[in-house]
């Protein structure tokens, strides 16, 4: 039987594994994660609310499950997860990173959060993000900001950055995450972990609504590594009524085994678009080198975005959080943070034909990703053009020299978030600083286990340290 502090260390596939075959306890696995994060959680502040007594009991009646031959058939069965904080989860403080919910205890969980549940997840708690997941760093005025695991100084990444951070830092083997421009690849790639956002609709939509659209938001995870986000892939996966574009597509069997010959992988160091800095990109064309080395067919990208893809991000994303909260009377709306009462105003300004035309580019943008797609199978390009930066200095103005937009300008995510399109990022190397980096693989619509076979197989040939060396 592993020891306490091993058990943290062993993956999600091989915890199932010791849990299935009743060599280790549902309430042993939680305890050691719990221990765990007692100890570097107040250093990283991933995790803004815990929940150790229902986890416990939770884990107590999942061994009563297994001891009773009712625990055959779930995924999750007693592995520890933490949960976005703007996932709303029953009977557990769910703040959004704002002050508006600073109180808020849904009443019920999120169609997402169920399922989990149901495959045998042992819920600890909820991760740190910023207010309505706004921005690529994980601060807010309820929990202050969370920490990368590499660099205690450094940025975790955001939206999803506390789920990143406690990944990367094994305070759980495996964490849930949202990605609306990025947030669940952009803390991926900067806490060195692996992040999947699948095609859109494959994973029960949190929000539900119109708003899910606009640009498209998803749901996804975040692991140590791609077999480990292929289990819980795997759970999240599948349409569900209450979704209005959800998918009702058969649940895709393990990941794809296409011979590695046959796949043709096109690499862009930057979209056209994006300034990346010079060590970044290195990184990325080594690890687009491996996948030459596996065999596959790789060749520079055809591909043009239109120009005005960021300004058509941006009015996308403002309308968004507009629509959403831009009702709130003037009381309310001094509770949340500058910049988020900016976008709605910003949002407010924007009328039908400015909308009209964002919505136009966005499909400018769609048919430029299906041309390259008739042409290849995979696309390669980095997550992020910078590494964590440090939190005091907030997001760079400009990069190797050319201005960028210090909210959106620094990543290379949202094009795909335009799109709806499978794309996951993996860690492929260290910058100068010895930081992580990470490369983004994407493919067609709908072809998921053609992404996820591919990062196992990139994993495979290019082994990356699990943890964060703490």
């Amino acid at each position: 039987m592993p020891h306490t502090d091993d058990i943290t260390q062993l993956s999600a596939v091989e915890l199932a594994a010791l849990i299935r075959d009743r060599r280790i306890s549902c309430r042993e696995v939680t305890n050691a994660f719990l221990t765990r994060i007692e100890t570097l959680n107040p250093a990283i502040n991933a995790i803004c609310t815990l929940d150790a007594d229902r986890a416990l009991d939770t884990a107590d009646g999942l061994d009563r499950d297994i001891a009773a031959g009712r625990g055959a058939g779930r995924s999750l069965l007693g592995l520890p997860i933490v949960l976005k904080d703007l996932t709303p989860t029953a009977g557990i403080r769910t703040t959004r990173g704002s002050r508006l919910f600073e109180n808020w205890v849904p009443p019920e969980d999120a169609a997402l959060v169920t399922r989990l549940k149901d495959q045998g997840a042992v819920v600890l708690g909820k991760t740190n993000t910023p207010e309505f997941g706004h921005k690529a760093v994980t601060d807010n005025a309820i929990f202050g900001p969370t920490a990368n695991p590499w660099r205690l100084d450094r940025i975790a990444g955001g939206s999803s950055g506390g789920s990143a951070a406690a990944v990367a830092a094994a305070l759980v083997p495996f964490a849930e995450g949202s990605d609306g421009a990025g947030s669940i690849r952009i803390p991926a790639s900067i806490c060195g972990t692996v992040g999947f956002k699948p095609t859109f609709g494959r994973v029960p939509d949190v929000a539900q609504s119109f708003f899910s659209h606009t640009p498209y938001f998803h749901n996804g995870p975040i692991a140590r590594s791609v077999a480990d986000a292929d289990l819980l892939y795997r759970a999240m996966l599948g349409p569900t009524s209450g979704g209005i574009f959800s998918l009702p597509v058969e649940q895709p069997n393990g990941l794809a085994q296409k011979p590695l010959c046959d796949i043709r992988v096109a690499f862009s160091p930057d979209l056209g678009l994006f300034p990346v800095r010079a060590d970044v990109a290195r990184a990325c064309r080594k690890g687009a080198e491996v996948f030459a080395a596996l065999g596959c067919q790789v060749v520079e990208a055809d591909l043009t975005l239109p120009p005005d893809t960021e300004a058509a991000f941006l009015d996308l994303w403002r309308a968004k959080v507009a629509g959403l909260y831009g009702d709130l009377g003037a009381g309310d709306l001094d509770l949340l943070e500058p910049v988020v009462q900016t976008l709605i105003e910003e949002g407010r300004a924007i009328d039908m034909v400015r909308f009209g035309k964002a919505l136009k580019t966005r499909d400018r943008v769609w048919q430029a990703m299906t041309e390259l797609f008739a042409k290849v199978d995979i696309l390669l390009c980095p997550t992020t053009c910078v590494t964590a930066f440090a939190q005091s200095g907030g997001p760079p103005p400009d990069i190797s020299g050319q201005p960028v937009n210090p909210l959106i300008g620094w990543f290379l995510t949202y094009p795909m978030n335009m799109t709806g399109h499978p794309v996951i990022s993996v860690p492929c190397g260290l910058c100068n600083e010895g930081l992580p980096v990470g490369l983004q693989i994407a493919g067609r619509r709908l072809e998921d286990d053609l992404v996820l076979g591919l990062a196992a197989h990139f994993e495979a040939a290019q082994p990356w340290p699990k943890i964060a060396p703490l």
